[in-house]
């Protein structure tokens, strides 16, 4: 076997995360989901599996992956290709299986597929040279992905070469590495796995100063898979710290000449820190790469045993603070995302990227839990990947698949999800990460519950709410998304069901719109910047801070047109919003107001279109059934006499885009002070 093989006439690739996509889609699924065999039993012992028994579930959702494995090409294949990332995750499984001595008798213990794994990712889809050529590291802040020595698919197609992908290879052959004896490999394969892990690792392209970005996390996972391969913890000591510190030193301060900083004034993520501040992507906060990025820290303690010297005092707390922003601003109590992304619907609520995050925060978590940054920091990491389980296990039986569809809620227009795409990668994913972490010892148990908390970050303009009860957002107005204003842009229960929306803005959204015949003077939810609408006011404690919430938080905003004032508050705890419009009107004109109180889902729920309400039954308090199956109280109070309701259909919208029906309530404004108050009650989802 040739030791290697060079790429010619490279394109470069420079986008700095395409590469991170795997193919999800319905196409390729179609056959799986009827091959009775694989999938049914699956489904059913998917079901049948307690969220903490992580192999169990590992083992139900590979299942329907099982039935690609070539034996005459060593490999997992897909119409007839061999993909890297696939074998590479699948790799993962099947290591951790005999790490952990598994049953034998299927899921995911195949000792026999280990050898044939790595000849595949060491051989044909290993990449010594390009054009003959080992590549030098690219200059500071360029998105380079392309480069050698590397890993590719075994096409030669160098389009697919990216840090992510060297990432996960580089772990499949650290736990190969470790699985050795278990599986029998032999001589000549264990001596390629560390001739292929020290030649990445230790090429110029890898080595500190060298990051694609601030994704430190994958320059992280290669340096700690040459520590376990070649024992010798170098890399994991130095060039490792120097990347936490470079980060940490550059998360307030520009990143790259021209650029951003690496985090926001409250910690919220940068996804583009080459880029100016005023770049709409670094106008949102980007949850999924940054619990992607926080994954560099699954190998803190493991350094610091290596002989890393500690961090300083000031980065340690910074790491504290960022762990508590990631905790507590993007993740929801149900182990689902609390999610805003800089990427708008290219990442947005796709499951791939989910599982990515969770990868992430949890193994992040995990691997510093020393520190303490967190109380409980290791118990917490347990709980939040357990509810994530279940929720997986939730999504599962409602598409009746261990494959879950390519994204949640009914989001569409992302370029990675198409007729030609499948999910075996991202299920294969999930089963490795379940592995990784039942190997660091996260499964069973109950672990320690996030606690209600409220994340706030004035460079971004977001405020994120999590309790038990629900999760919501109140974001800047975001063109990208048309999305934020002085409301709620999002409500979900405590199950991640969406209740009254997940984006949108203007007549779709939750919210208050004031109009002097066909004019909109003021909207609370606009989805673009209004010079007259103010920025959301927090106490001053909360203020570019992630911290618990005890009793209630109350935020304000105003907008105002001629002769027409605009005061909203919300005031929220952990089961409510009591949300005050206070509306100060002396214009000459008839003002008329629209509130509106959507719902969000496909199928029935308790609002049928055309329904009328009176007065008197407005005012009366409802119990609201959303299509998702999330469930809310709704109480109204002050509306002035003759105000009227009805039930409406509302339009799609990019980032709402399965609406339910929607309450409109209209009434006339009377001259002088009017404080009309909406009160949303979520009950414990059941």
């Amino acid at each position: 076997m040739s030791p290697s093989r060079s790429v010619r006439h490279l394109r470069p690739a420079l986008l700095a995360t395409a590469a991170l996509a795997v193919p999800i889609g319905p196409a390729l699924l179609s056959p799986l989901a009827s091959a009775a065999d694989p999938v049914v039993p699956a489904e059913q012992q998917l079901q049948g599996a307690a969220p903490a028994d992580l192999w169990s579930v590992a083992d139900a959702v590979v299942a329907p992956i099982d039935g690609q494995w070539s034996s005459s090409a060593g490999a997992y294949v897909v119409n007839g290709v061999p993909r890297a990332r696939l074998n590479a995750e699948m790799l993962l499984v099947h290591a951790y299986a005999a790490i952990g001595d598994r049953p034998s008798a299927g899921g995911g213990r195949h000792d026999d597929r280990i050898e044939p794994l790595v000849r595949l990712l060491t051989g044909p889809m290993y990449v010594a040279t390009l054009e003959g050529k080992v590549t030098q590291a690219p200059e500071a802040g360029h998105s380079v992905t392309t480069h050698a020595p590397g890993f590719a698919d075994a096409s030669g197609n160098v389009n697919t070469m990216h840090q992510s992908l060297d990432a996960v290879v580089m772990r499949a052959l650290a736990a190969a590495w470790r699985a050795r004896t278990a599986a029998h490999l032999s001589p000549e394969v264990q001596a390629l796995i560390r001739d292929r892990v020290s030649a990445v690792a230790r090429s110029p392209f890898w080595r500190s100063p060298s990051r694609l970005l601030n994704q430190i996390n994958w320059n992280a996972d290669v340096y700690a898979a040459d520590a376990t391969v070649t024992g010798d913890p170098t890399l994991l000591r130095e060039d490792y710290r120097a990347q936490l510190q470079w980060f940490l030193a550059r998360a307030r301060k520009t990143a790259y000449p021209k650029g951003d900083t690496n985090l926001a004034s409250g910690l919220g993520f940068h996804y583009l820190p080459n880029r100016p501040p005023s770049t709409s992507t670094n106008r949102s906060d980007t949850a999924e790469y940054a619990n992607i990025a926080y994954g560099a820290l699954a190998y803190y303690d493991q350094a610091l045993q290596a002989g890393m010297a500690p961090l300083s005092a000031g980065e340690r707390r910074l790491l504290r603070d960022w762990t508590r922003r990631i905790a507590y601003g993007n993740w929801t109590n149900a182990g689902y995302l609390n999610w805003d992304s800089g990427k708008g619907v290219q990442r947005l609520h796709l499951t791939q990227y989910w599982l990515l995050a969770l990868r992430g925060f949890v193994a992040g978590a995990s691997g510093s839990a020393s520190a303490g940054w967190l109380p409980e920091q290791a118990e917490t990491a347990r709980w939040l990947l357990h509810q994530a389980v279940a929720h997986y296990q939730q999504r599962a039986a409602e598409s009746r698949s261990v494959i879950l569809p390519a994204a949640s809620f009914g989001m569409t227009g992302s370029n990675l999800v198409s007729d030609s795409f499948d999910g075996l990668t991202g299920t294969a994913r999930f089963a490795s990460t379940l592995a990784e972490l039942a190997d660091r010892g996260l499964a069973g148990g109950t672990g320690s519950a996030l606690p209600a908390a409220v994340s706030h970050d004035a460079d971004l303009g977001r405020l994120a709410v999590t309790t038990p009860r629900l999760s919501t957002a109140i974001l800047a107005p975001w063109s990208p998304m048309r999305v934020g204003g002085l409301e709620p842009a999002r409500l979900l229960d405590g199950a991640a069901r969406p209740l009254t929306g997940i984006g949108g803005s203007g007549p779709g959204s939750l919210g208050l719109t004031l109009r002097s015949g066909a004019s909109t003077l003021i909207e609370t939810e606009p989805g673009k910047p209004r010079k007259s609408e103010s920025a959301l006011k927090v106490p001053a404690a909360n203020r570019n801070a992630s911290r618990t919430l005890s009793g209630t938080l109350t935020v304000s905003g105003t907008d105002s047109a001629s002769r027409l004032g605009l005061t909203v508050s919300h005031r929220i705890s952990t089961a409510a919003i009591r949300t005050t419009y206070t509306i100060r009107n002396s214009r000459p004109g008839t003002v008329t107001a629209e509130l509106r109180i959507p719902t969000y889902g496909k199928g029935s729920g308790s609002l049928t279109v055309g329904q009328k309400l009176s007065a008197t039954a407005l005012a009366r308090q409802r119990a609201i059934v959303a299509p998702s199956g999330g469930r809310f109280t709704l109480g109204l109070k002050g509306l002035p006499r003759g105000a009227t309701g009805q039930v409406v259909k509302v339009a799609a919208q990019k980032g709402n885009p399965t609406p339910g029906p929607q309450l409109r309530i209209r009434f006339t404004v009377p001259s002088g002070t009017t404080r009309v108050q909406r009160l949303i009650k979520v009950p414990a989802a059941g």
